[in-house]
């Protein structure tokens, strides 16, 4: 009887742990080279889920100022493979404007698994600096027919320092408890202050002016046992 029963248990679904649910985490799949801005459709199941125009890096790109080690925006060698995506913020005499990427998750999330959400990121020409960024989990599409900042409860992506690195990926990561059935991925700025920190570039700060651009690459989101399997090692 005993064997019997373990038996059963063994056919039971279980949660799948360390399995990426994002699908084209590194931007490498892709439909077309960037050759202007806001192109991450051109990346393969990303989009921008409102009218700010989030921009696609890829060394197949024909030009410079949309290739990878150097862009219009600084340049960095991705993080892994030839791609990645880059998001700009700025904020002008109380006008917001926020990028965002959006992605299908390839299943929905379990309702009270835990799960691991993480991501590189690299500062590029920026006269400021966020010290963290955002994830959305949801069941439905997040869309919006403007450039202003989404304001919803979000899960802080950090790494508990202002995200300055202009030469490396900084790793970000945060802990999310599903609902369920949450089947979207939107990652930006959700922050209800203004989040900006001054960091003295090499750039002429303007006063009125506050803008940052960060590139994105590698994001992860995977369901953990508990806190500590959320590691941070690149």
């Amino acid at each position: 009887m005993f064997r019997r029963f373990a038996f059963l248990l063994l056919g039971l679904p279980a949660p799948i742990f360390a399995q990426n649910l994002v699908l084209n985490p590194g931007f490498e799949q892709h439909i077309g080279c960037p050759d202007k801005p806001g192109q991450i459709n051109l990346s393969a199941f990303w989009v921008s889920p409102s009218m700010a125009t989030p921009d696609y890096f890829n060394s197949c790109s024909p030009g410079l100022e949309y290739g990878t080690e150097f862009n219009k925006k600084g340049g960095q060698v991705a993080h892994a493979g030839q791609a990645y995506a880059g998001l700009q913020f700025y904020y002008l005499n109380r006008n917001e404007f926020s990028e965002y990427i959006q992605t299908k998750l390839e299943a929905g999330l379990g309702p009270g698994q835990l799960y691991c959400i993480k991501a590189f990121v690299s500062l590029g020409n920026s006269d400021y600096a966020f010290r963290e960024l955002g994830a959305l989990l949801s069941v439905t599409e997040i869309k919006s027919q403007d450039v202003l900042k989404f304001k919803l409860p979000f899960t802080a992506l950090g790494n508990g320092q202002y995200l300055l690195d202009q030469d490396e990926w900084m790793c970000v990561r945060g802990l999310y408890r599903a609902k369920g059935n949450e089947r979207l991925l939107t990652i930006g700025d959700f922050s209800a202050e203004d989040p900006f920190w001054n960091i003295h570039t090499h750039s002429a700060t303007d006063s009125l002016l506050k803008s940052a651009f960060y590139f994105i690459d590698d994001i992860s989101l995977e369901a953990i046992r508990d806190s500590s399997e959320c590691g941070c090692l690149k």
